[in-house]
């Protein structure tokens, strides 16, 4: 697991103590996408929740380009290169494209964030058109791309994305994991979670699938 970006080693992480994740292990590379396929309540959401610091480890590590980050903050995993794009795309409706895109480099000074824009641009062209336009009015599609290009601003090392395909038309669907395969391709690191039906496997370099908690050994699949 040396070169691996996210080192995940016997997670065990859960809400009040009580474990939801049972002795996850799983690795991401640079320049993979891997797909975490589940159902609902099988474990995907608490994994990346974990993997970024809002969910409490119990037992195990996690490791980002080989340093330990179990105990650390949100904040601190975020400036160390953790990007996250979340389920329903939690833009804000009321701020124009530009500022839902700024929320993601916050922290950065303003040459960053000049250059998280351009990254921004480069990926959804499309977004350049809609910078002033309310999040809100937006569609669906164009709100999934505002929600990856906020998460790449801080240019992370690896991208964790939740559900991507959901609601979205499948030629939508397409554009967005072209997208994906392209931020891999410039060796990001990236974990996808999805549900059964949304699996996209042209674009996966590995299928892994998680149930109770668990990633099930025979269900590995690489491209």
């Amino acid at each position: 697991m040396t070169d691996a970006i996210l080192a995940v080693e016997d997670l065990v992480a859960g809400y009040g103590g009580q474990a939801v994740l049972h002795k996850v292990t799983l690795e991401v590379r640079p320049g993979e996408v891997v797909s975490l396929l589940g159902a609902n309540g099988a474990g995907k959401s608490t994994l990346l929740k974990t993997i970024v610091g809002t969910v409490p480890v119990i037992g195990g590590y996690i490791r980002l380009d080989g340093v330990g980050i179990s105990t650390w903050s949100p904040h601190r995993r975020v400036a160390a290169g953790i990007g996250l794009s979340p389920e329903g795309r939690r833009i804000f409706a009321n701020l124009t494209t530009e500022e839902n895109l700024l929320m993601g480099a916050a922290s950065l000074p303003r040459a960053r964030k000049r250059d998280g824009l351009g990254r921004a641009f480069a990926l959804f062209p499309v977004l350049a058109e809609r910078l002033n336009q309310k999040a809100g009015t937006l569609s669906g599609g164009e709100q999934q791309m505002v929600a990856i290009a906020r998460a790449m601003m801080s240019a992370p090392k690896l991208l964790l994305v939740e559900e991507p395909s959901q609601g979205l038309a499948p030629v939508v669907v397409d554009s967005v994991y072209a997208t994906l395969r392209e931020i891999a391709d410039d060796g990001v690191a990236v974990l996808v979670a999805e549900q059964f039906q949304q699996v996209h496997e042209d674009a996966s370099d590995r299928i892994l699938v998680i149930d109770k908690g668990t990633i099930v050994p025979d269900r590995h699949r690489s491209r």
